[in-house]
């Protein structure tokens, strides 16, 4: 295996690396690391993509992408769901000052 091969095997495994760390923030819903590691994975992808790519490597690269493709998919479902937690936290904080309000205006 040759030099650049290996380097670029390494930056392939840092891309994976950085995607799983994703997933595992964005499941503890820790996304001002997600959004610090996901700039990170672009750096890192940028630079590996702005070097030549063997085909020898093709195989490695297509799991790669795989795998970063289903990490990525359920990160975004994670995000909906977290988004989604947090409109229902604001519907119900909305509710509760309208109570509130009524009980004020109906009580004095």
């Amino acid at each position: 295996m040759s030099t650049m091969q290996a380097t670029v095997r390494q930056q392939l495994a840092g891309l994976l690396e950085i995607a799983d760390r994703m997933q595992a923030r964005a499941a503890d819903n820790d996304w001002d690391t997600v959004v610090e590691l996901r700039n990170q994975f672009q750096q890192c992808a940028e630079a590996l993509f702005s070097g030549q790519i063997s085909r020898d490597i093709a195989p490695v690269l297509g799991d790669v992408i795989r795998r970063v493709s289903e990490v990525n998919n359920d990160v975004i479902a994670l995000c909906r769901k977290a988004r989604d937690a947090r409109g229902h936290d604001l519907d119900n904080l909305k509710h509760r000052r309208r109570a509130i309000n009524s009980y004020s205006v109906n009580s004095g």
